[in-house]
C-alpha cells in the first residue's frame, strides 16, 4: 500500500524552507548595516582636543613702569636721567648718562622685564672718549649688527648691541643656545673687538 502524505505535508515543507532561508537572508543583512542613531539622540562622547592657553600680553604702560622700577631697585639715580616708551612691546631708551657703563647697565637691566620684544638704545653719553674711539665702536656695532640681519639663524631684533672702548656688550633674548652661540661667534669675529660681555637671557 502507498504511504499517504499528510495534506500540504510537500507544500508546507516547501514554505518552511523558504521562510527560514529569508530569515536568513535578513541576518545577513542586518549585519552589514551600520547603526545610526534616531535624530535627537546624544551620539558617541568624543573629547575634544583642549586649545592651548594664550601667551598674555602685558600692557606696554606696565613694561614702561617695570623698566622704570628695575632702575630705581637696581641703579639708582638712572631713572633721573634716562626715559623710557614702550609701544607694542618695542622699548626706546633716551637720555643721557655720565659714562658707557651706565648707558649698558640701563639697557641691561631693560631686557630683564619680561614681555619685551626688543630694546632700543638711544641713550647719550657725556664722557671723555675720543672722536676715534668713538668711531671704531660705533663701527664694530654697525658691522656686528649687519651680520645678525644677514644671518637666518638670528632673530636679530631681539638683542641689543653697545660698543664701549671696542668691548662689545650683547643684551637681549636668545630663541635657543644654539641661536646665542651663533651671535657669540659673530661678535668675536670681528676685527678690533677686545672682548664679548654676554648678558644675554635664554
Amino acid at each position: 500500500m502507498a504511504a499517504r502524505v499528510p495534506c500540504g505535508g510537500k507544500a508546507g515543507s516547501d514554505a518552511g524552507r523558504g521562510a527560514a532561508a529569508l530569515l536568513l537572508g535578513c541576518a545577513l543583512a542586518l549585519a552589514g548595516c551600520e547603526t545610526v542613531a534616531p535624530a535627537g539622540s546624544p551620539g558617541p562622547s568624543v573629547e575634544a582636543p583642549v586649545p592651548a592657553a594664550p601667551t598674555p600680553v602685558v600692557p606696554d604702560s606696565d613694561l614702561a613702569d617695570r623698566i622704570v622700577h628695575q632702575w630705581k631697585a637696581q641703579a639708582p639715580g638712572l631713572a633721573d636721567t634716562v626715559q623710557v616708551a614702550v609701544t607694542a612691546g618695542r622699548a626706546v631708551l633716551t637720555g643721557r648718562v655720565a659714562g658707557p657703563e651706565r648707558r649698558v647697565e640701563a639697557v641691561r637691566l631693560a631686557w630683564q622685564v619680561d614681555g619685551l620684544k626688543e630694546v632700543s638704545n638711544e641713550i647719550q653719553v657725556d664722557d671723555e672718549t675720543s672722536l676715534t674711539d668713538r668711531a671704531t665702536d660705533a663701527w664694530i656695532t654697525g658691522q656686528l649688527r649687519s651680520k645678525l640681519l644677514l644671518d637666518g639663524g638670528v632673530r636679530s631684533l631681539n638683542y641689543t648691541i653697545d660698543t664701549v672702548n671696542q668691548v662689545v656688550y650683547l643684551m637681549g633674548q636668545a630663541g635657543s643656545q644654539a641661536e646665542l652661540d651663533r651671535v657669540l661667534a659673530h661678535a668675536r669675529a670681528l676685527p678690533r673687538v677686545k672682548r664679548v660681555v654676554n648678558h644675554v637671557r635664554l
